[in-house]
């Protein structure tokens, strides 16, 4: 097959659209025979091997595959892991089971995996429809291409854990991978390298993509698709990362907030051997199922103190401010409002338009409804113009208040809260 700029962007339309920007986002066709596969670099510079495309690269759910594939790299962060031949096997199986069963229709059920790799051993990790039932990696296998959902989905983390127990055996130099891998190469570059608004506009596209997707055909793994959308979360809420650092206890909306407990559980592959399971493993004797010692996530529901100025000055700048707070309405319960007095209003209610103030401004109220119900952490959203008494501001202080000021308006700081955290303008938040 002939690659060109116009393929690889009428076959990236036909999976997400045809205004999509990941369709856009690819700028250049190089051919580079230094490269073992392809690659795509952070400018959107699609370099590949010409024989390694003549060969195997012969349809276009192929190609798919090919472009998408490097794409999921820096979607799933990959990049977070080392670079050992170990990890890059366990990142490459997690993306090619996604392209294989989630994307089956535009890369012919994997048919590009199904040609590169073996139906057995480890390189049967590498692609659908393999034989794996008497495989030390069947279990592993199932978590990806499984069709049940079970209670802990499966990560690229946990996949490499299990390889470095089950593949201490095997000979890996000789597996041919996908991409770059963060290798030298003419033109291409690491995976890590694109830029955050790049991966957010890449992780809409796919999010979009997803609606409809899922069901109970044979292939289809919910495991897969429950770790895939929990991947894109990580680009599409650049803002709400941000707040995150301000969630409090004191107060109840429906944020979550995880946090690891240690935790003894079983299960049918090896992702924390106890000592008694890796002596067995040394023995031949593969146990039935492991006894793993672990960091479980605890979930914890926290919420977030927001005070809304609403004084005079608000008005021409209240459609912003609510657009950008529009965005977290199933997380946020209620909001504080704040001139003169702080009032509580339900969030739907500030949504709709609902706004009491006195249209006079004053920080000390906010100080001491902060104090009042305890919070340890808030967001002030202001146009900076007011004051607060060194009484209060020393009491916040005290409590080691945490906060993050967001001015509108034409103020260039807020010394009032300054103090407490860092102060950002509403057009930063708003990009």
């Amino acid at each position: 097959m002939k690659i060109d700029l116009e393929l690889v962007r009428q076959t990236l339309k036909d999976a997400f659209g045809f205004e999509s920007f990941i369709a856009s986002f690819i700028t250049r066709i190089e051919e580079d025979k230094k490269l073992p596969t392809a690659a795509i670099n952070a400018k959107g510079i699609m370099s590949y091997n010409p024989e390694f495309v003549e060969k195997h690269a012969t349809c276009k759910e192929d190609l798919f595959s090919l472009v998408f594939h490097e794409l999921l790299h820096p979607m799933f962060c990959h990049f977070i892991y080392k670079t050992g031949m170990l990890e890059n096997i366990a990142a490459d199986a997690i993306i090619n089971a996604t392209i294989s069963t989630i994307y089956s229709e535009h890369s012919r059920s994997g048919n590009l995996f199904r040609k590169l790799y073996s139906k057995k051993g480890i390189q049967g990790l590498l692609r659908p429809k393999s034989e794996m039932l008497r495989s030390r990696y069947f279990k592993l296998y199932n978590k990806l291409y499984g069709q049940a959902r079970e209670s802990d989905p499966i990560t690229t983390g946990e996949v490499i854990q299990a390889l470095k127990i089950l593949a201490q055996t095997e000979r890996l130099s000789t597996i041919l991978l996908i991409g770059s891998h963060r290798q030298e190469a003419s033109g291409a570059e690491s995976s890590n390298t694109f830029p955050k608004e790049v991966l957010a506009k890449i992780a809409e596209d796919i999010r979009k993509s997803l609606k409809g997707k899922g069901g109970h055909y044979p292939g289809f793994s919910l495991n897969l698709m429950e770790l895939f959308l929990e991947a894109l979360k990580t680009h599409l809420s650049i803002k709400k990362v941000l707040l995150q650092k301000f969630l409090t206890k004191r107060k109840l909306d429906r944020f979550k907030e995880y946090h690891n407990v240690r935790k003894t559980t079983v299960s049918p592959i090896p992702l924390y051997p106890s000592k008694r399971d890796l002596v067995l493993l040394a023995s031949g004797f593969y146990p039935g199922y492991f006894h793993n010692v672990q960091q479980r996530p605890k979930v914890t529901t926290k919420g977030l103190a927001i005070y809304l100025d609403v004084s005079g000055s608000v008005n021409s700048y209240l459609p912003k401010i609510v657009g950008v707070l529009s965005k977290l309405r199933k997380d946020i319960t209620s909001i504080f409002l704040f001139s003169n007095m702080v009032v509580e209003t339900k969030f739907e209610d500030l949504v709709k338009g609902h706004v009491r103030t006195t249209y006079g401004t004053d920080f000390n109220c906010v100080a001491k409804s902060i104090i009042e119900k305890g919070f340890d952490k808030a967001v002030i959203i202001t146009d900076g113009y007011a004051s607060m008494s060194e009484e209060l501001a020393k009491e916040l202080k005290r409590i080691r208040l945490a906060t993050l000021t967001i001015l509108f308006g034409e103020a260039t700081d807020c010394e009032e809260f300054a103090r407490f955290g860092d102060v950002v303008f509403l057009d930063d938040v708003c990009q």
